[in-house]
């Protein structure tokens, strides 16, 4: 089953499956790694011309299921009420995950023996299948790329209100008074009055807590279920790229302006699911600030400085307390990924790492926009993430033996040392992932978030 397209394709008639098979026979059922593609819940799709399953295929032990789903208002409106509960592209994932757990054995694949994964967004949902009850024993393990349950984005806290504003955006919107008549007018629309009020008023939906029901996806905190034990437990791999947030600066002069106002600014660097007291504000974003910036340096001044701030503000800090809320209770695989090949645009700043948002995923899958590479180091490392990933779905562990292609290295669940792969033009083992920095921002958030934490 393909689903495959070169043109942009715009339905809420989505849920389709490609399920890649390799071919070659085994004695027994493939294992199955089930893919959730990222986009900030806003864009993308399962096309192989940007999933191409080929470098996983050639690793001949693993079938690879890709899908779509609900994107954007389509699928995550939300008024935070039995009207529009939200989550329907969650629901969506679910969905397919289902099926793939009720039929995969017509393709040769094992039920039981399922991975998930996903990248950014696709990172968080697979965080979110971690701790939602809908999921439960539909997989057995879980790798999650540079997103996770507990990111500031992951749970969108004013979907009520962005739901109104998408509404007021569209003619004859601004007499919706309730859910109900925002619901009803919402379905007397077209799809491209939706999408134009959407893309006019830049709204960005996401995943919500829903109300208490059994159709609810997610209903309670998530960093609360990870941090009680209370989700669905089974080993992980998680990690980041080395500086994720260079992807998304576009070119120098914006991000020297945006640095700028956090200078003008400092309440800006506040995460949105910090909520200090408003007396505490000024204290909080001085301590923020004080983590990247020594004397009287500002962030105009070191903006190599402030795309870290981002990356960990974003990112890291996040991702590093999931790995280790989880790790009380279940294996888990810390990995970095800093190898710069296979290069994406992004703006160059003296001292900083290369490696950014989506780096590893040209080694994962056969991308068309990128153009195939002869380059030994590019194949070696392609070779490499595949087998760790592959790996981990066979035998819930990266590295289950010494390999040469793996230059003979094991790498250790997270311990009391923090291990941690470093992926790069060699692998090697580190302790301590961002050490300094998780432990400030984890003080930060302790002395002055509100509690009980929703994300982190």
């Amino acid at each position: 089953m393909i689903y495959d397209s070169s043109t942009v394709v715009e339905s809420e008639d989505c849920l389709y499956l490609n399920v890649y098979v390799p071919n070659v026979q085994l004695a027994e059922d493939f294992p199955v790694m089930f893919f959730i593609f990222g986009g900030g819940f806003r864009e993308g799709n399962s096309s192989k011309l940007f999933y191409g399953p080929d470098f996983l295929m050639e690793r001949g032990n693993v079938i690879l299921v890709t899908f779509n789903y609900r994107l954007g208002a389509f699928g995550f409106i939300s008024t935070e009420d039995e009207v529009l509960p939200g989550n329907a592209g969650l629901k969506d994932q679910n969905l397919a995950l289902q099926w793939t757990y009720e039929n995969i054995i017509y393709f040769g694949g094992d039920p039981n023996k399922i991975t998930i994964f996903g990248e950014s967004a696709g990172g968080a949902s697979t965080g979110l299948h971690l701790v939602s009850k809908k999921s439960a024993g539909l997989f057995r393990a879980a790798i999650v790329q540079s997103g996770s349950a507990v990111n500031s984005w992951s749970i969108l806290r004013d979907s009520k209100t962005l739901t109104y504003k998408l509404v007021n955006g569209i003619p004859g919107g601004n007499i919706v008074n309730t859910s109900q008549e925002l619901k009803t007018f919402l379905k007397s629309r077209n799809v491209t009055e939706i999408m134009a009020s959407e893309n006019a008023n830049e709204i960005l939906f996401g995943p919500v807590l829903e109300p208490p029901n059994e159709n609810s996806f997610l209903s309670e905190y998530p960093y609360q279920l990870l941090d009680t034990g209370d989700f669905n437990q089974v080993p992980i791999i998680i990690g980041i790229c080395a500086e994720e947030s260079l992807l998304f600066l576009k070119d120098l002069q914006t991000t020297a302006l945006a640095a700028k106002n956090a200078d003008l600014y400092p309440a800006l660097l506040i995460p949105s699911d910090l909520l200090p007291n408003s007396t505490d504000e000024d204290i909080v974003a001085e301590e923020i600030k004080n983590i990247y910036l020594t004397d009287n340096q500002t962030f105009s001044s070191n903006l190599t400085a402030y795309a870290e701030y981002l990356s960990d503000a974003g990112f890291a800090v996040g991702i590093l307390k999931h790995a280790q809320l989880t790790s009380n209770y279940m294996p888990v695989h810390l990995y970095r990924f800093a190898y710069y090949g296979r290069p994406v645009a992004i703006p160059f700043l003296e001292g900083a790492e290369k490696a950014t948002h989506s780096a590893e995923m040209p080694f994962l899958f056969n991308i068309s926009t990128y153009s195939n590479t002869s380059d030994s180091q590019d194949l070696l490392i392609q070779k490499q993430i595949t087998t760790l990933w592959a790996n981990f779905a066979v035998y819930l562990n990266p590295t289950p033996d010494e390999s040469n292609l793996l230059t003979n290295l094991i790498w250790p669940a997270l311990d009391d040392e923090q291990s941690f792969l470093n992926i790069n033009n060699t692998l090697e083992v580190g302790t301590h992932l961002k050490e300094e920095i998780y432990s400030k921002w984890s003080s930060i958030y302790e002395t002055y978030g509100r509690k009980p934490f929703i994300t982190f």
